[in-house]
């Protein structure tokens, strides 16, 4: 997977909205290297992360969906975005602040708002205490399993990298926000594909996304709150039966 480049305007380069085939864009959550899509496949689609916490800001997940709804406004073949946590919460934004510019999405591990969120104490974190050891603890949780070392090591180097600010002012912001009367505007296909041994974000919250958008398809995966780590396997095969069923069906 290539990395998207970082200008301070839009968080997705010029190049890819100029694919003429099935894009793919995969969004990480706050703090998350895109690196986490590292060996997610999608045959067919040129796939990219998005790394939407670099440039000038803000990012709110509002903002930042603002910015990649009108990145993605000019193009006419398909796009599918990917989001895991708060990358879904901006995958879902987007898709409801320009409805023509995506035509999938595959969620997993967020919810509706963050009420029921199992590790409310993060932005208090980030404020005072984000050491290195309080670091490496956020991305530990991240995985039901053992991570690749050099997956994690990438992570670490990632998040250390970010400005706590940035970081802050993108997950206090998730914590203001309630989808739970906007997502039945939701129109394409969706597949929630969750993490089902997750300890931020219950199964409970996978059933709420499901409830709430209209024929939304919902996958419980054998892993924590990042399955396409987890059980990569198990994601790319959801991913790949939920591509062949929408996607390929509407590609000229």
């Amino acid at each position: 997977m290539n990395h998207a480049d970082r200008p301070d305007e839009v968080p997705v380069a010029p190049h890819l909205v100029q694919e003429t085939g099935p894009l793919v864009l995969a969004l990480a959550g706050g703090g998350c290297s895109p690196g986490i899509y590292g060996q997610v496949a999608a045959p067919g689609c040129a796939l990219h992360g998005v790394d939407w916490m670099q440039g000038a800001g803000p990012f709110t997940p509002q903002a930042v969906a603002q910015r990649l709804a009108a990145a993605l406004a000019p193009r006419t073949a398909p796009t599918v975005l990917l989001g895991h946590s708060l990358g879904g919460v901006i995958a879902l934004l987007t898709a409801l602040a320009r409805p023509s510019a995506v035509q999938a999405l595959v969620i997993s591990n967020t919810g509706p708002h963050t009420r029921d969120h199992g590790d409310n104490s993060l932005p208090e974190r980030i404020r005072h205490h984000w050491t290195p050891q309080a670091r490496r603890a956020f991305l530990q949780a991240c995985f039901a399993h053992e991570p690749p070392a050099a997956l994690m090591r990438e992570l670490e180097r990632y998040l250390g990298a970010l400005p706590a600010g940035s970081l802050l002012e993108a997950v206090e912001g998730l914590r203001r926000l309630d989808l739970s009367h906007g997502l039945g505007a939701i129109r394409c296909p969706v597949l929630i594909a969750h993490g089902e041994l997750d300890r931020r974000r219950g199964i409970a919250d996978a059933r709420r996304l499901a409830t709430l958008i209209p024929g939304a398809e919902l996958v419980l995966l054998p892993g924590g709150h990042t399955p396409m780590v987890d059980c990569i396997d198990a994601y790319n095969d959801a991913l790949d039966t939920f591509l062949a069923r929408h996607l390929r069906a509407i590609q000229p």
